[in-house]
């Protein structure tokens, strides 16, 4: 043994502690490393470096190391996801003349990021803090200067000059919206063009049952042109089935081009509704603001159970009722109506709103 006294230098009935080392303490084994613990323990089983192992057939087995995911990733998640995170290499040579890029150390606090997904999706913003437990980021934006909650995944790290050229530059998010209203115009074109079709579909049906029962005239026309009074009647019909406004709602901006995002991504109140698809709105600070269009706001669902919704779409649109129960996997919550009966119903988020008006007693 290495610490044995050589013989000769004790009796067998007293120990001189002087020969023997000073004992270990805690800050000793703190400084070796734990992995060096186990090669030791192999060493003394008799385990050689580069030797095979084992009683027949004997093979230098090299160890299966396991790398760790990054969190928030689950199985057969894309990991090239985290690159994004790692530091940029610089991808060419430097031109006479030219600064270098400041290096990245990493996301952290006050790392200058861009939001490439999700609600936010297209907009600068620097960290505020990580919830490393839920590989979460809290982002203070550069339009608006909110505190929003997006995850680590979502964002791509940006150098100052990219930040300081890009981070308030709205013309850039106004190149995106024509792209956006040329696809929602396509769509709405592709569903009148199907409507007319199942319209003359039904009209010729008609006109078929009519001459087979005799009722038919040659001079009656197939197609009678509509009246400009029936075509605006049926337009604004078209209008109230699709609004959702309604005073006293509480409602989130999302327009992030108003006002330079002044607003952007804060809670206000539906003070008038001045048209079916235009509203005043006031903000939590009191201001006033006028001729704010239904596209600029979203409904809001209250956090707590037992606030108070108001159904803005679908059969029991207008009426007012109570949250029971919410299911955040499915986005839809049973809601107890006020009213005759007090039925509840299970309603989508997407038809309920926060309400603060009157209610029924």
């Amino acid at each position: 043994m290495q610490n044995r006294v050589p013989d000769g230098y004790e009796d067998g009935d007293k120990v001189n502690v002087s020969l023997r080392p000073e004992s270990a303490e805690a800050a000793d084994y703190e400084v070796v490393p734990v992995e060096h613990y186990g090669m030791a323990m192999l060493r003394g089983m008799g385990w050689k470096e580069g030797e095979g192992i084992g009683k027949t057939f004997k093979q230098d087995v090299k160890p299966l190391e396991q790398k760790l995911r990054p969190k928030g990733l689950g199985l057969g998640a894309d990991r090239s996801a985290i690159n994004d995170l790692e530091p940029q290499k610089p991808c060419r040579p430097l031109k006479p003349g030219d600064k270098p890029e400041e290096e990245s150390k990493g996301l952290g606090t006050g790392s200058a990021v861009l939001i490439q997904s999700g609600a936010h999706k297209e907009l600068y913003g620097k960290v505020e803090g990580l919830d490393a437990d839920n590989c979460r980021a809290m982002v203070k934006l550069a339009i608006g200067g909110k505190v929003v909650t997006v995850s680590q995944f979502a964002l791509r790290l940006v150098n100052s000059t990219e930040y300081n050229k890009y981070a308030k530059d709205l013309s850039r998010l106004s190149k995106a919206e024509p792209q956006k209203q040329q696809q929602d115009v396509k769509e709405e074109q592709r569903r009148e063009r199907s409507q007319d079709r199942e319209q003359r579909r039904q009209g010729d049906e008609e006109t078929r049952e009519q001459r087979r029962n005799g009722h038919s005239s040659s001079k009656e026309k197939r197609h009678r042109p509509r009246s400009p009074e029936k075509e605006k009647e049926k337009k604004r019909q078209k209008q109230d089935e699709q609004s959702w406004l309604h005073r006293d709602l509480r409602v989130r901006f999302i327009d992030k081009r108003y006002k330079g995002g002044k607003y952007y991504n804060s809670k206000m109140l539906v003070e008038d509704v001045s048209s079916p698809l235009t509203c005043v709105c006031r903000t939590e600070s009191g201001r006033i603001l006028e001729d704010v269009k239904q596209d600029m706001l979203e409904t809001v669902i209250p956090k707590e159970d037992g606030d108070h919704v108001m159904v803005v779409l679908g059969k029991h649109r207008g009426q007012v009722g109570k949250i029971l129960h919410r299911e955040r996997q499915k986005s839809r919550a049973l809601v107890q109506l006020e009213g005759e009966n007090d039925d509840a119903v299970t309603l989508s988020y997407d038809v309920i709103c926060h309400y603060t008006g009157m209610r029924e007693d």
